[in-house]
């Protein structure tokens, strides 16, 4: 089900370009049906304006983890054509405890073994799960053909540093280790996440030093965790989010949702609670060092016009261009942060469910 129509895909694709900005070479996605410049997607608008209610309420009484993982807004829709086959696996790491996975793939496959995207899910560290992502998973193990494997990495607060990234790495082991098994080609692993999944995939890369993975994804990642204000490799403003009239109170709305949760120290922060410094690579990729960087594999940036992420994502892009990883840098306009949790709903996901599979078949 589509509360949209199936054309403007086809839409997304006529209209989008190439530019260079600030030196990276940028693949623009305009809104499909709306040929103004800087304006938020109708169906986004829509949604930020329904959401406003929901957060005014729960802004009243203030912050609540239980509010964070339970989020009755985000409504995905299963575009699937085919069958693809869901199987759920606790498994064991660092032979002290066990967390879910959840293995999605084609039913009706040709190949033997298939490619491998290992997907790692937004939510700020503290909140996320496979209900909210399984139509995600579904529909990028169709298009690409491919193993799609979603591990229930383990959350914070309960979970501090470095839990997620312990089962994170341990999960890419494992898939490695079990790939015969389960009919993955162990030479076509892909690495992807959104948003704290984006962090968590750099943190991957960082430690991944028998290069298991051969590529990564990342849309709207967390590149940065200190304080902007603070910032001294890049500058951040408003001035970088032109917006119209119109829209610019629902655009500024969406940004400083997560501008607004910056600022807190490595002690306050519920994933680090100073048990590392939030500068610190293993959180903030854009503080990692050119030889930490140079052994990236290719990679695939996706930001959204009105994300407040969005700068430092391209300081990041910047950065490996500048030490000769390939990257790609793919913008959605129009769109704000998360877009890809509502598959189904907006065009823009299912696209990006698109551009997942393409890089998944170019290994």
């Amino acid at each position: 089900m589509r509360k949209y129509d199936v054309n403007l895909l086809k839409e997304i694709k006529r209209k989008e370009y190439s530019e260079n900005v600030n030196g990276i070479d940028i693949l623009f996605k305009p809104v499909p049906d709306d040929d103004r410049k800087h304006v938020l997607d109708c169906r986004i608008l829509e949604v930020i304006k329904q959401k406003s209610a929901l957060f005014t309420e729960r802004n009243k009484v203030g912050f609540r983890i239980s509010n964070e993982r339970y989020r009755p807004d985000k409504i995905t829709y299963d575009l699937t054509e085919t069958e693809i086959t869901e199987e759920e696996l606790l498994i064991h790491i660092d032979e002290d405890h066990f967390i879910d996975i959840f293995i999605y793939k084609p039913l009706n496959s040709n190949e033997s073994l298939l490619p491998t995207l290992i997907y790692l899910h937004g939510g700020g560290f503290i909140a996320g799960d496979m209900k909210l992502y399984r139509n995600q998973m579904k529909l990028i193990a169709e298009k690409a053909n491919a193993v799609v494997i979603f591990p229930e990495y383990r959350l914070a607060p309960e979970c501090p540093y470095p839990g997620a990234l312990n089962d994170a790495m341990g999960t890419i082991h494992w898939v490695a280790q079990h790939a015969k098994e389960y009919g993955i080609d162990a030479s076509r692993i892909m690495l992807a996440g959104d948003s704290a999944g984006g962090a968590l995939t750099n943190a991957c890369l960082l430690s991944d030093t028998t290069k298991i993975i051969k590529r990564a994804f990342e849309i709207y990642p967390g590149c940065d965790s200190t304080d902007y204000k603070n910032q001294t490799l890049f500058t951040w403003s408003y001035d970088y989010y032109p917006v119209i009239d119109e829209h610019k109170e629902y655009a500024y709305t969406r940004i400083d949702r997560i501008k607004n949760t910056v600022g807190k120290s490595s002690k306050e922060n519920f994933y680090t609670q100073g048990k590392v410094e939030l500068d610190d690579p293993i959180i903030s990729i854009i503080y990692a060092s050119d030889d930490q960087l140079k052994d990236f594999p290719p990679m695939t940036v996706v930001s959204a016009e009105y994300d407040y992420l969005r700068v430092s994502s391209d300081y990041f892009v910047q950065r490996l261009k500048a030490v000769n990883v390939p990257v790609k840098s793919i913008q959605y306009c129009g769109s704000d942060h998360g877009f890809l949790d509502m598959l189904g709903s907006y065009v823009q996901a299912e696209d990006l469910c698109i551009e997942i599979a393409k890089e998944i078949n170019q290994m």
